[in-house]
């Protein structure tokens, strides 16, 4: 009768089962490592792009901050406060106005340009076909109750083609035409009376 006798230690197989499951376990925790690894690394560079972008906002403000406070200490600062005051004090309608300084204009007199300036003031550029046509419109400057004051500043000559010249009517030869600049100051009572009588005679239409 044959005895099998086996001499070999019984848990082999049990440690080689072990040393698997430690093998795993060391696997996946090394893998754990190595993604915490990658997401602190992309948050370390979330955060370095966030603290530039903060320093970048904080110096534009402080810019900004430093240009505001220029601007308020500088004199411009203060003609803008100025120009503001004049404009919600005296609120005057230039249409009024020019239309007036057309009715005053001789037959062939046109205004070639037209600019209000914040002080109250009229700078105006007017075509003539004579030099005396300028010299009356200023005398009709001066007599308006709506013109406080009234200048001529210059008075220059301007080429015209023959056409021209041959169909203008006046006594005087006409070579040139003639091109004046004034200067004029409103009287801004009798302008505000003009508004206030212009709006009484639409409201007056209307109820008509």
């Amino acid at each position: 009768m044959l005895v099998d006798i086996n001499l070999l230690p019984q848990n082999e197989k049990g440690s080689r089962q072990w040393l698997y499951v430690v093998i795993g376990v060391l696997s996946v925790g090394i893998l754990a490592l190595f993604v915490l690894f990658l997401l602190s690394f992309n948050i370390g560079k979330d955060v370095d792009v966030l603290t530039t972008e903060l320093q970048s906002t904080k110096q534009l403000r402080a810019e900004k901050e430093q240009s505001i406070s220029d601007f308020e200490s500088s004199d411009a600062w203060v003609q803008l406060e100025s120009a503001v005051r004049w404009a919600e004090s005296y609120p005057i309608d230039t249409v009024p106005v020019l239309n007036h300084l057309v009715e005053l204009l001789p037959e062939r007199g046109f205004v070639k340009q037209f600019t209000y300036a914040e002080d109250g003031s009229i700078q105006l550029s007017i075509q003539f076909d004579t030099s005396s046509e300028a010299a009356f419109y200023l005398t009709h400057l001066k007599e308006s109750r709506y013109i406080q004051e009234a200048t001529l500043l210059a008075l220059a000559t301007e080429d015209i083609s023959e056409n021209d010249s041959l169909s203008a009517v006046n006594t005087e030869t006409i070579l040139p035409r003639y091109i004046g600049q004034y200067e004029v100051t409103l009287n801004r009572v009798e302008i505000k009376k003009m508004e206030t009588e212009e709006t009484s005679d639409e409201q007056g239409g209307d109820s008509e």
